[in-house]
């Protein structure tokens, strides 16, 4: 072989080497390595970069060229990283170098569910959009306490816009970060709630008024355990306005009906004024439970309508203790937050 034909198969071998190269250190890392995505989402940090040399094996120029703007894009510009790792994976499924693009393609999407699960949530309070995203979320990650606090948060508050569908998801949802919680489990952070003891106090009232209609007793037990806690669910109405009901219905209708059966027409006995002094207690707790409400909703336009029957049903339990007049309720408004909860 002449030295002039050597010196060209060198060339071409070099040139081949170049566009094997790209492929040879193969980069390993963590889905969002050293970016504003994980800073925003509170990923862990990013795994060592890890060079792992592979054989070279023949490729085409198109191939290269597509795993390098993968590569090249990973930190600079990751959204077109992303479209260009599942070009690379839609085209060469079987490639060996297939498994580390695939490996943080999936971790770019598991990231950006969490983001999105976030943005419906927080941002655009969309709830049931929200719940559903988390969902997914939660697959990627089950159990993780973060999320279940979000989509008990979501599925709450979806419920109150007429989708019920999800109550009992949301309840389970409710209770299993409740168990975490006693056990002294902490989330990356506490949105969508302030504190610890917001949390606590909101999944309580969750887990109660989910089975308020089908077991008012377990709710009643779950609503004073949330109003125990110092969060927000002190100063939310809705709680009180349900506490009314529930001592309602499984205390006073029980009683006054016991009573009319029992006493009806007749003179009153020691016996019956216990009966009566029974029920003139829950009647004092259903006014305060009523107050708080009508209290703490203010003038709230949320709270415009069902203020109105929160209203109606006070006055008319507070004329029965104060010989059919109102004396004394705007008073009673006026200081009912500063008292402790009977």
């Amino acid at each position: 072989m002449t030295e002039q034909t050597a010196s060209r198969l060198s060339c071409a071998a070099q040139r081949s080497w170049q566009s094997k190269a790209l492929l040879l250190c193969v980069l390993l890392c963590s889905m969002f390595g050293e970016t504003r995505a994980s800073a925003q989402t509170g990923a862990a940090a990013p795994s060592q970069l890890v060079f792992v040399a592979i054989a070279p094996q023949d490729i085409t120029q198109a191939q290269a060229d597509l795993y390098e703007r993968w590569r090249a894009n990973i930190r600079a510009n990751q959204p077109v990283a992303y479209a260009a790792g599942r070009e690379y994976l839609a085209q060469y499924p079987n490639n060996e170098y297939a498994a580390y693009v695939k490996k943080w393609v999936d971790d770019y999407e598991r990231a950006a569910r969490r983001l999105q699960f976030q943005k419906l949530l927080i941002k655009d309070k969309q709830f049931a959009a929200a719940f559903n995203a988390g969902k997914e979320v939660l697959a990627d990650d089950p159990g993780n306490l973060k999320t279940l606090l979000g989509l008990a948060y979501a599925g709450y508050f979806a419920q109150t816009a007429g989708d019920s569908e999800m109550n009992a998801e949301t309840r389970g949802y409710a209770i299993n970060a409740l168990d975490q919680l006693d056990a002294g489990n902490k989330p990356s952070d506490w949105q969508p709630f302030k504190s610890r003891e917001d949390a606590l106090g909101y999944l309580h009232f969750i887990a109660g008024d989910l089975v308020l209609r089908d077991t008012p007793a377990d709710a009643l037990s779950s609503f004073l355990k949330a109003l125990q806690y110092d969060g927000s669910i002190k100063t939310y109405p809705v709680i009180y306005a349900r506490l009314a009901g529930v001592y309602t219905i499984n205390e006073y209708e029980p009683l006054a009906k016991d009573f009319a059966a029992r006493y009806s027409g007749k003179e009153i006995t020691p016996e019956s004024q216990a009966a009566l002094d029974k029920i003139y207690g829950v009647v004092d707790k259903i006014i305060d439970a009523y107050a708080r409400a009508v209290a703490l909703s203010g003038d709230e336009p949320q709270y415009t309508s069902v203020r109105s029957r929160w209203l109606e049903q006070l006055t008319g339990f507070y004329k029965t203790r104060h010989n059919n007049t109102t004396d004394g309720l705007d008073a009673l408004l006026a200081g009912v937050t500063a008292k402790p909860l009977p």
